[in-house]
């Protein structure tokens, strides 16, 4: 059993929310599995090793007072037992038989509870109970299936949250329509402050997951596969590790009207350039990309991101091809990702970066 820490009710150990009062429940310490290249993420090249724990206290500890308690005598009157109230809400009340659908997992939980144990969804605010819970066993029907929550046999994928050291975590169902997520969905995005209320949406065409950046502020990236090139074109964003940056392709400054051209520094055949983006209108350094190409790192390249390190030694690199621009992961532990500029397929595997919590796409 799990003991909530805040309002002391027991749980399963499965449980991953309270029933009483849908906190979060403390996880059993495991050893964190390894981040492999397709993991969320772990730091590059740095090891924590946590220090053993401290021995225990020298010296025995005292033992507790004995209370000294005086027999009642054979003809003392007892006591009659006081009659008191139920200590516990509704909400806090044991388990029942009487369960009823969540409807953002659609797990079964008992209809005298608040918050889901599998999502810590609130039941009662999101009106989920139907209108006869609190009717007779007798007289209750079976729940009608919620019209937001999508039948189970139409559940076509899954996206699930790769946690920073590369375990899984949560899921959430996308069903064979249109799923639409963002901050305003609940769950597992209420808390992610990057993700507008309307973020992305997800749909299938014929067996293929789409996934359609809904004019968000942050975007919607998808992760590319390592030594595939990816093309570039003006305006394109790409990320690596927590930085973010933008394609630019040269353009020749019209001439006055009077026909005066502009000056500036020698061209030297630059195919481009990149800019850190630190706004939504907003750039910091630039880069210039001359024909043969830049890498790019934390350790080795020529654009170095040191104090980054989510950035592999050396990442990625921007190489020109027949008159074309194309960026190429030279397979980094945590990936690179490409903003969708509309829409994108995203094949069964990919990683999908919204906000600041990276999903896989699982169908």
């Amino acid at each position: 059993m799990i003991v909530c820490s805040r309002c002391s009710k027991e749980n399963q150990d499965h449980y991953k929310f309270c029933l009483g009062c849908g906190a979060e429940l403390p996880r059993q310490s495991a050893k964190p599995r390894s981040v492999s290249a397709g993991g969320g993420g772990q730091k590059e090249g740095r090891t924590t090793n946590a220090p053993p724990a401290r021995a225990a206290a020298s010296g025995a500890l005292a033992s507790a007072p004995k209370l000294e308690i005086e027999p009642a005598s054979e003809g003392s009157p007892r006591p009659e037992p006081v009659a008191v109230a139920d200590p516990l809400p509704p909400e806090l009340a044991p388990l029942n038989d009487e369960t009823a659908p969540c409807s953002h997992c659609g797990a079964q939980v008992p209809e005298n509870f608040r918050f889901c144990h599998v999502c810590g969804h609130d039941l009662h605010a999101a009106g989920t109970r139907s209108a006869d819970a609190g009717a007779t066993p007798e007289e209750r029907t079976s729940a009608p299936a919620v019209a937001d929550a999508p039948a189970r046999a139409d559940l076509r994928a899954r996206l699930i949250l790769i946690q920073p050291d590369g375990s899984e975590g949560e899921a959430f169902s996308l069903s064979g329509g249109r799923t639409l997520i963002g901050r305003g969905t609940g769950g597992i995005f209420s808390n992610d402050a990057y993700l507008s209320p309307e973020h992305a949406e997800f749909r299938f065409e014929d067996d293929q997951l789409v996934v359609r950046d809904m004019e968000s502020l942050n975007g919607v990236y998808i992760r590319v596969d390592p030594e595939v090139p990816i093309e570039l074109f003006d305006g394109s964003v790409f990320r690596i590790g927590q930085e973010i940056l933008r394609f630019e392709a040269p353009v020749a400054p019209d001439p006055a009207p009077d026909g005066t051209q502009h000056a500036g520094s020698p061209h030297h055949g630059f195919v481009g350039r990149i800019s850190l983006v630190i706004g939504r209108a907003a750039t910091g350094n630039s880069f210039p990309i001359p024909p043969h190409g830049i890498h790019l790192g934390r350790e080795r390249g020529d654009v170095l991101f040191p104090e980054d390190g989510y950035v592999s030694g050396l990442h990625c690199r921007i190489h020109s091809e027949v008159g074309h621009v194309f960026l190429t992961d030279v397979g980094s532990s945590n990936g690179t990702f490409v903003r969708v500029s509309n829409e994108s397929f995203v094949p069964k595997g990919t990683f999908v970066l919204m906000g600041q919590q990276l999903f896989r796409a699982d169908y």
